[in-house]
């Protein structure tokens, strides 16, 4: 499908940061943003001591009070309540969220249609660059489910389904903190998108998501360049820092496509 829009204007950029520190994958993305000409503004709960400049610090609070900040039980992520945060965030305010660790090649347009999300495979499509109309069937279901702490996926199957339908029914409820990882993140967005017909509107692979997570390598290969991973309709790549996290970032190859990235070259 055609990324275009007649309205000159950029839209503004919402990213949420918990903690106190962003971190040099963190402060590339969100510089590259401002770099392509957007007003960004990070929401965050606490001061941070490397945010770049151009970056409009806000008070989280003002979207979801900090009391009501949940991690995932197993693991401690904060990625269920970004899930939270970036609806509700749709909800008031105009603009398009993205997560701290997307790169921005070329200035983001929002469709005139108003629905900004991609395909990151053939089949599921991301949250991590999104935008959806306020009065939108989808936005309020995903909110919707982002608040009912009992959420039974209506993709699982049948037999899941019943268990978890059964256990509700006798208060012993599987909280939303202890489901898989993007049970109310892409996995639902990809889930109602096609109930509410909107799929379709979603950008193609290559326009957000040209590196697939399992491939997330290709960045440290220093025999390959950012035009041998993108196409002409590329404007973000979504790092995925999670498969990041454990590479020693001050030894990285000076060719590789990451250490361009964090150096903005």
């Amino acid at each position: 499908m055609s990324y275009s829009n007649s309205n000159n204007a950029l839209p503004i950029i919402h990213a949420l940061w918990i903690g106190d520190t962003l971190g040099q994958i963190s402060v590339a993305c969100l510089s590259s943003f401002v770099k392509q000409g957007h007003k960004v503004h990070l929401h965050a709960y606490t001061s941070i001591s490397d945010v770049p400049n151009g970056i409009d610090v806000c008070d989280a609070n003002l979207i979801i009070p900090k009391e009501k900040i949940i991690k995932h039980e197993a693991t401690g992520s904060y990625a269920l309540f970004s899930d939270i945060f970036r609806y509700e965030l749709l909800r008031q305010v105009d603009g398009v969220y993205v997560d701290c660790d997307v790169f921005c090649l070329k200035p983001v347009v929002l469709p005139e249609h108003g629905y900004l999300f991609g395909y990151e495979d053939d089949n599921k499509i991301n949250g991590a660059i999104l935008a959806l109309p306020k009065d939108s069937k989808l936005l309020a279901q995903l909110i919707s489910i982002s608040h009912d702490p009992s959420f039974i996926p209506p993709w699982y199957g049948n037999k899941t389904k019943r268990r978890l339908a059964f256990k509700k029914s006798i208060g012993l409820t599987k909280h939303i903190s202890k489901m898989p990882w993007g049970a109310i993140g892409p996995e639902a967005i990809s889930y109602y998108a096609k109930q509410y017909q909107v799929a379709h509107l979603a950008q193609s692979i290559d326009v957000f998501y040209p590196v697939h997570y399992d491939c997330i390598g290709h960045l440290l290969n220093a025999r390959l360049s950012i035009k041998d991973i993108i196409t002409p309709d590329t404007v973000c790549i979504h790092l995925y820092n999670e498969k990041l996290r454990n590479i020693d970032l001050a030894h990285l190859n000076q060719n590789c496509i990451l250490n361009n990235i964090l150096n903005q070259q």
